[in-house]
């Protein structure tokens, strides 16, 4: 959204002002609250990037709790959503921990007890040698009752040990879980927009790679326009045939990620400016060989294309700054009309370099 909003004279940030209108009205009619998460899931569920999750959402009707609004985010792994899924899970963490120790110390404090009094009757056996035998038979049933006893509670701390380390095994596979819907993209699978940041992040920290790297900032053309005549089922098809495109394009130590509707980014590392250009050239001759049908249109297939700017990091003062130099290359593509590649140059940016505003978080 935020890339939209600095391409002046774009459309998508009409539509997109229209829907988020769209979303406080229907939440203001349904007596929803005003909460971040809740504003994510109106707008996934209403701008149709997502079919099951309006079909959820239309399904709960009028007067839905937040529990019940919540469990639909977390199940289609929405960003605040899984956030909150975490937190209940660290929360839940916390606790069989807290409760773990209590057990333990419960414990602890009986073998202390039992301790001291087997202490004080062997005290009094050094004492007094000859202690009646009906004192030290008394004293042995008692002792026998308390290790009894003591081996009891052994047992059941161990299966609550084993119960309670369960908990905590389902707790961290819950965590994992909700730490990867954070960083990956609900309907193509890919990394998201998070997930690039922090990517672009570590080409400039302390452990970067001093080989060079190239961030290639594409636009699927023509993505948009099928969304606005047919709808978002055949968009959602489509960006479900480009995932496992771009994933086979890409080494493993490369990366590809959806940063928006109809945007994404590559880091290919270990590359030249020739390079990066000949690669994203073959993901978009890849892309356009991909057909989607239409609705209600059986002989009739729509294809797309893609714009890409491409930007080195050995150009680039940090993360910020590399990602303004892709998007000014891929901003001078568009307005030559897209479906072409091109490679930051001094040229290219001017004096737009020093105005255009920063999109990584």
């Amino acid at each position: 959204m935020a890339r939209q909003a600095e391409r002046g004279g774009n459309p998508g940030s009409a539509q997109n002002a229209a829907m988020l209108l769209k979303v406080a009205q229907t939440m203001s009619k349904l007596g929803v609250a005003p909460l971040p998460r809740n504003y994510e899931l109106f707008y996934e569920a209403l701008a149709g990037h997502q079919p099951a999750l309006l079909q959820d959402m239309t399904a709960l009707g009028s007067g839905a709790t937040q529990a019940q609004l919540d469990q639909i985010g977390t199940r289609h792994n929405l960003v605040a959503h899984s956030a909150l899924a975490a937190e209940k899970a660290r929360a839940s963490a916390a606790g069989a921990v807290a409760e773990l120790a209590k057990k333990l110390q419960t414990n602890i404090e009986t073998k202390k007890s039992f301790s001291a009094s087997l202490q004080a009757f062997l005290d009094r056996l050094d004492a007094d040698p000859v202690v009646g035998m009906s004192d030290f038979a008394s004293d042995a049933t008692r002792f026998g009752y308390a290790a009894a006893a003591l081996l009891k509670e052994e047992q059941a701390f161990a299966l609550q040990v084993e119960e309670i380390a369960g908990q905590l095994r389902d707790t961290t596979a819950d965590i994992d879980a909700s730490r990867k819907a954070l960083t990956r993209d609900p309907v193509t699978g890919l990394p998201n927009r998070t997930a690039f940041s922090m990517r672009l992040a570590s080409l400039f920290g302390e452990d970067a790679d001093q080989c060079p790297s190239a961030l290639v900032l594409v636009t699927i053309d023509g993505l948009q326009d099928i969304g606005e005549n047919h709808g978002s089922g055949p968009v959602v098809k489509l960006l479900k045939k480009l995932a496992p495109v771009f994933k086979k394009s890409i080494k493993k130590n490369d990366f590809v990620a959806r940063i928006a509707h109809d945007e994404f980014a590559f880091v290919f590392n270990d590359v030249s400016a020739d390079n990066a250009a000949v690669i994203a050239g073959r993901i978009r001759a890849s892309i356009e060989a991909i057909e989607i049908a239409l609705p209600d249109r059986a002989f009739t297939r729509k294809t797309v294309s893609l714009s890409a700017g491409i930007a080195m990091s050995r150009s680039a003062t940090g993360p910020a700054d590399l990602f303004q130099l892709a998007d000014l290359a891929l901003k001078a593509v568009l307005a030559n009309g897209g479906s072409d590649l091109l490679v930051f140059s001094e040229a290219i940016g001017g004096q737009a370099r020093k105005s255009c505003g920063s999109f990584v978080a």
